[in-house]
């Protein structure tokens, strides 16, 4: 009888604790790299402060791809992660996103939650660097958003 009593609420601590250490292991076990990024829209009635973001240094290289790709980042020249390999098929340690145009973005990318009263700095700011963690399967963890220096 004292099994059943506890059982559902171990099931549901375990679950809790799996959905954290899933976040949380993109920067446990992942590298981390930085985006230029350009804000065009932070803030949503609904859900608060955010800034939409585009990546420059992405959209180069896709341009030659539509729909879904699959793409690794790697440190560029100048300390900014650059695409070092892209596929419209899936493999291992790929990030899962798609490209439309000149423009290339996976959904844990594209907004960027920022505390309230934050959102009309960033929406100033033109350069904007986005620190992240990517897992070795392709999982990203955003980290940080500040203004580029350059």
């Amino acid at each position: 009888m004292k099994l059943k009593q506890w059982l559902m609420p171990i099931l549901m601590t375990l679950f809790v604790v799996i959905l954290l250490a899933a976040f949380y292991s993109a920067s446990w076990f992942g590298e981390q790299y930085t985006l230029r990024a350009e804000p065009f829209d932070p803030f949503d009635p609904f859900y608060g402060e955010y800034v939409m973001l585009q990546y420059p240094d992405l959209d180069q290289i896709s341009s030659s791809y539509e729909g879904d790709v699959y793409f690794t980042l790697t440190e560029g020249p100048e300390g900014f992660a650059v695409i070092n390999e892209i596929s419209e098929d899936p493999f291992f340690g790929a990030i899962s996103g798609y490209s439309y145009g000149n423009r290339l973005t996976a959904p844990q990318l594209e907004q960027f939650y920022v505390e309230q009263g934050l959102g009309p700095q960033l929406e100033s700011a033109v350069d904007l660097q986005v620190t992240i963690d990517v897992a070795p399967w392709g999982t990203i963890r955003p980290v940080s958003i500040a203004e580029r220096e350059e």
